[in-house]
């Protein structure tokens, strides 16, 4: 089976068919102290989409991340990040997108976890509606996500209730991945059982 990620980089996506991708990524890791982590990456995929009855048309796809994992007791991990997307989408749109979660995880011995994530998000870009015409537009906002998990005996999996979108924000976001949303318009509520079976 081939694996879905190269060196941490993701290398499956779902793009237009007959689409012709390459994807250029750095990255570096550090360990800073014992309990101290961090990082940064940089990649870039150029695309030659076909788009029916036009020609091939360039898009340019640009990432970037920084984090710091902190671990400053064995039952809490802290977590910072910032990334960064552009997207120079011909004939669609051309955008920018800043995120920087913030999130706090606890961990007991006895299986139960929870975590909370605030996540920052900040887009501004030039967008072409379906009618041809062209639209600026920005909004800043903040999203609150969190989850409490049951570790099942003998790691055997985990059980996990959350919400994405706690608070129920009102934002204007525009979703590069139409079949796979970076975020939810609306407070989401699930359950999840996840299985590893030996």
């Amino acid at each position: 089976v081939e694996p879905t990620q190269v060196a941490g980089f993701n290398q499956f996506f779902d793009d237009n068919n007959g689409t012709k991708a390459w994807r250029y990524a750095v990255g570096l890791d550090q360990k800073i102290t014992k309990t101290l982590f961090g990082g940064v990456e940089f990649s870039r995929r150029d695309l030659d989409v076909p788009l029916i009855g036009q020609p091939d048309v360039d898009w340019k796809e640009n990432l970037a991340r920084t984090y710091l994992f902190w671990t400053p007791h064995p039952w809490v991990a802290l977590r910072a990040e910032y990334m960064f997307e552009r997207f120079n989408y011909e004939l669609l749109t051309d955008v920018d997108t800043h995120r920087v979660p913030l999130g706090v995880g606890f961990f007991h011995p006895s299986g139960m976890s929870a975590s909370v994530t605030a996540t920052y998000w900040h887009q501004s870009g030039k967008f072409v509606r379906p009618s041809g015409v062209e639209q600026s537009g920005r909004d800043d906002f903040v999203t609150v996500d969190a989850a409490i998990n049951y570790r099942l005996p003998k790691r055997y999996g985990f059980v996990t209730i959350g919400a994405t979108n706690l608070f129920d924000q009102n934002f204007k976001y525009f979703n590069v991945e139409f079949n796979n949303p970076t975020i939810q318009p609306k407070r989401m509520i699930f359950g999840r059982i996840t299985l590893a079976i030996p």
